[in-house]
C-alpha cells in the first residue's frame, strides 16, 4: 500500500522580532496523494491514466472529478487541478468517479448496482466502489466497503446469468451509508430491505453485457424452431469457471441460493452455506455442477390455439366489394368484425382510415388484426372481391405484411376471387411474383377472365370439406358465382396443397377440371389458407353456403398451435411490459382476450407453491393453471379470476412435473358501431396496445 504525504516543517529564531504567523496557503497540498486497498484472494484494481476519482466537499456534496496528474505505481497516484485551493478542506473520495454517490453530512450515500457483470478472475472495477476518508494534507487511501464471494461452476452449457439471493431478507444492492469520519470507517450498511427482490444480484455473463432475456427460447417462441418436441437435452465439453460477485460485508450469513441459467433458458438452482463476507476480502462458497433443470420441462406442440378477441375479421377495404354482411357468420354463429373502404376512387381520408386499421395507428401501433405481440387477435381474415392489384397496392408493402404475420403467427385466411389472388405469389401469366400479392400460398394461380358465369363445383373424395358436410350426397355443388376470378392448374408445385374443388364447365378447357378452391398449410404454427376462385361468401342458404360454412370450419381446424412465451424459474419475477416496437414478443404486454401461456418444472418435494399475477388495476387479467396442457380457461385445473389487480394461486403441494401457466386478458375494447362509415369502430381503446403485468412461481424445498 502506498501513502504520500506532505511534512509541513517550521523553525524559529532565539532572538529579534517575533515572527508572522505561519501562512495558510502553506497547509495546503498542491495535489491528492492516493493509494488503493487490495482485495485478498481476487485480481485487485489498479490505477491508469484513465482513473478518476470524485471528491467531496462540505460545498460540493455531489462531488468533484479529479484526473491523474502522476501513476506512481499499480497502486498509488497522485491528483491535481489546477486553481483548485480547497484540497484541505475534503471530507472522502469515490473510486471509480463513475459510481452514484452524495456526501451527506458525516456520510457518503453511495448506490450499489442490482446488476453485477462477469469479469475474469474478480469483479468488473466499474462496479467495486473504493473510498476514502481526506486529511488535510491530502492523503487519500482507498479502501473497499464490500467483500466478494466466489463459487466455482462447472458446466457443459455456455451459462448466460447467474442470480444470487439471500436467505436472509437482506439488502445486497440500494443505497449504502459509509461513515467519512470515526472508527467505523469504512464499514457501510444499507438500512432494512424494505422493497421487494432487494435481497438478490444477477451477475450476467452475456458477452454483449445484458444477459438477454430469461426464458426467450427459441423452440418455444415461433416458428423459427430448430427443437419442436421432447425435452431440451444438454451437451457441449464441460468447462470449469469461477463467477465473483461483490456484495456488502456481514450478509450472507444465512447462506444464499444460486439460480444458475444458461444461454438457451435452461436453469438450476443450488443452496449455498452462510459464507465468511469479510471487507475487502474474497470468500470461496463452494462448488456446484451445473445441469439443466429445464430438461424435466415437456413443451407440446399439439394444442391449438383457443384464445382470440373474436372469429373473424372482413375486409372490404379500398377497391373490393363494399358490404358489411356476411351469411356464413349468422349460420355458424360466428362474431366479426368489419372494414370497409370507397370501392372506386378512394379519398386520402380512406386510405389514412385503411392504414390505421391494418397496419397500426397511435393508438393501435399493430393495428385490429395483430395483438402486440404479433400473434392473431382473430380466429381467420376474409377478404373480399374487387380489384386485387389496386388493393394490394393500397395496402402497402407494411400493410401486406400485416396478412403475411397474422397467417405465419397462426391465423387463417380466406378469400374470394380478388382475395383468392391477393393470397398467391403471383399469375402464372408471367411466372413472377406481383408486386401487390400477399404470397402466404407460395404458387402462382391463373387468370381467367370470365365474367358472372355460374359453374358447377365437384367436391373430390378426399376433400377435407366432406368432413363438415356431404353436399346431398352427391359431391357436388350447382350453380356457384364466378367473376374473373382465378383457377390452380400448378397447384401441386407447392406441396401439401389441397384440392377442395374442382370447375365442372365441360365446354370450358379453360376451367374444367382444374381446382377452383385450394387450401395450403405450411406447418403446425401457420394458419391455413384457403384460396377460393369463386363467390359463394352471400349466397344466404343452400350448398353455397354449406360450402362457405365448410371453408371456414376447415380455417377454424388450421389454426395455429399454441406457443409457450417461456419457462418460469423458481423465484424469477418476469415482466411482460415490453411494446410492439421493442420487438421483443417474449416480454410483451397481453392484448384483449389474448391468453399468454408458461411453463415451469416443478421438482419432486417442493411445497408452499405460489403462482402470483400482478396487473394494473384498470385491466383484468385471470390466471389459470394447468399440469400437462396448456393453461387456457376451459383447460385448467385452478383458476383465480375477478377484478383484482394481484391474483395468487397457493398449494402446500403439486405433483411434480410440467406445469403451465396461462394468463388471460379479460379486458377488452367496447363496440361502439358495428357497422360504422369504415366499418366496426371502438372506444376504450388503451387495451388495444396492451397490459402490462408480471408472473412469478416459487417453492420450497
Amino acid at each position: 500500500m502506498v501513502t504520500a504525504a506532505t511534512a509541513i516543517l517550521a523553525c524559529g529564531c532565539p532572538q529579534g522580532p517575533e515572527p508572522p504567523g505561519p501562512d495558510p496557503d502553506s497547509k495546503r497540498p498542491t495535489a491528492f496523494s492516493a493509494s488503493l486497498e487490495s482485495i485478498e484472494g481476487v485480481t485487485s484494481p489498479a490505477w491508469t491514466a484513465e482513473s478518476t476519482i470524485k471528491v467531496y466537499l462540505p460545498s460540493s456534496p455531489e462531488g468533484k472529478e479529479f484526473h491523474p496528474s502522476a501513476v506512481t505505481s499499480p497502486t498509488g497516484a497522485t491528483f491535481a487541478e489546477e486553481g483548485f485551493k480547497e484540497y484541505h478542506l475534503a471530507k472522502s473520495a469515490l473510486f471509480p468517479a463513475s459510481f452514484d454517490g452524495k456526501l451527506d453530512g458525516e456520510n457518503l450515500s453511495l448506490n450499489l448496482p442490482a446488476f453485477q457483470y462477469y469479469c475474469e478472475g474478480g469483479v468488473d472495477p466499474a462496479l467495486l466502489p473504493f473510498v476514502a476518508q481526506a486529511d488535510t494534507v491530502g492523503n487519500l487511501s482507498f479502501k473497499c466497503p464490500l467483500s466478494v464471494v466466489a463459487v466455482t461452476v462447472k458446466s457443459r452449457n455456455a451459462l448466460r446469468e447467474i442470480r444470487l439471493v439471500s436467505n436472509k431478507d437482506e439488502a445486497l444492492w440500494g443505497t449504502m451509508s459509509i461513515p467519512v469520519s470515526g472508527d467505523d470507517f469504512p464499514a457501510g450498511t444499507i438500512p432494512e430491505n424494505a422493497a421487494d427482490g432487494k435481497n438478490a444480484i444477477v451477475l450476467s455473463l452475456s458477452t454483449e453485457g445484458n444477459g438477454g432475456n430469461t426464458g426467450n427460447e427459441s423452440f418455444v417462441t415461433g416458428p423459427n424452431s430448430t427443437i419442436t418436441d421432447g425435452t431440451l437435452s444438454a451437451g457441449g465439453e464441460e468447462t470449469t469457471s469461477t463467477y465473483y460477485f461483490a456484495v456488502p460485508a456481514g450478509t450472507l450469513q444465512e447462506g444464499f441460493r444460486l439460480t444458475m441459467i444458461d444461454h438457451r433458458g435452461g436453469y438450476m438452482q443450488q443452496d449455498f452455506p452462510a459464507a465468511t463476507t469479510r471487507r475487502a476480502a474474497c470468500s470461496a462458497s463452494g462448488d456446484a455442477s451445473y445441469k439443466d433443470a429445464s430438461e424435466d420441462v415437456i413443451i407440446r406442440t399439439d394444442v391449438q390455439n383457443k384464445a382470440f378477441y373474436k372469429d373473424l375479421v372482413m375486409n372490404s377495404g379500398l377497391f373490393l366489394t363494399t358490404n358489411d354482411t356476411l351469411p356464413v357468420t349468422e349460420f355458424l354463429d360466428l362474431s366479426m368484425e368489419v372494414f370497409m373502404g370507397a370501392r372506386y376512387s378512394p379519398t386520402k381520408a380512406d386510405s389514412a382510415a385503411q392504414t390505421a386499421f391494418f397496419v397500426g395507428s397511435a393508438e393501435d401501433v399493430n393495428g385490429r388484426m395483430l395483438y402486440p405481440d404479433g400473434e392473431p387477435r382473430f380466429k381467420m381474415v376474409y377478404v373480399r372481391g374487387g380489384g386485387s392489384t389496386d388493393h394490394g397496392y393500397t395496402l402497402g408493402a407494411e400493410g401486406r405484411d400485416r396478412f403475411r404475420k397474422f397467417v405465419a403467427a397462426g391465423g387463417s385466411y380466406l378469400g374470394s376471387c380478388a382475395g383468392a389472388y391477393l393470397a398467391c405469389r403471383g399469375v402464372s401469366l408471367d411466372v413472377t411474383t406481383s408486386g401487390s400479392s400477399m404470397a402466404i400460398w407460395p404458387g402462382h394461380c391463373n387468370s381467367l377472365s370470365t365474367k358472372q358465369i355460374y359453374p358447377g363445383h365437384v367436391i373430390p373424395e378426399d376433400s377435407p370439406l366432406l368432413k363438415y358436410y356431404d353436399f346431398g350426397g352427391d359431391y357436388y355443388i350447382d350453380s356457384v358465382r364466378h367473376h374473373n376470378g382465378p383457377c390452380f392448374i400448378n397447384y401441386d408445385a407447392v406441396p401439401g396443397t389441397e384440392v377442395l374443388t374442382r370447375f365442372d364447365i365441360p365446354d370450358s378447357t379453360k376451367m374444367h377440371g382444374h381446382p377452383a378452391i385450394i387450401a395450403w398449410k405450411k406447418d403446425k404454427w401457420w394458419g391455413r389458407v384457403i384460396p377460393c376462385g369463386s363467390h359463394p361468401e352471400q349466397v344466404p342458404d343452400g350448398e353455397n353456403l354449406l360450402l362457405m360454412a365448410g371453408m371456414v370450419r376447415y380455417c377454424f381446424d388450421g389454426l395455429g398451435n399454441a406457443k409457450v412465451k417461456g419457462i418460469l424459474h423458481n423465484g424469477e419475477i418476469r415482466r411482460m411490459v415490453k411494446s410492439t416496437e421493442d420487438k421483443d414478443p417474449a416480454y410483451t404486454k397481453i392484448g384483449d382476450k389474448q391468453c399468454h401461456h408458461f411453463v415451469f418444472a416443478l421438482p419432486e418435494g417442493a411445497r408452499n407453491i405460489k403462482v402470483r399475477l400482478e396487473s394494473l388495476e384498470n385491466y383484468d387479467l385471470s390466471l389459470h393453471l394447468a399440469k400437462g396442457t396448456f393453461a387456457f380457461k376451459e383447460d385448467a385445473q385452478y383458476k383465480s379470476e375477478g377484478a383484482q389487480s394481484g391474483k395468487q394461486l397457493f398449494f402446500d403441494t403439486l405433483e411434480a412435473g410440467t406445469w403451465y401457466v396461462g394468463v388471460q386478458c379479460e379486458s377488452t375494447v367496447t363496440v361502439i358501431d358495428e357497422k360504422g362509415f369504415y366499418g366496426t369502430t371502438y372506444s376504450n381503446t388503451g387495451i388495444l396496445n396492451g397490459a402490462p403485468y408480471t408472473i412469478q412461481v416459487t417453492w420450497d424445498y
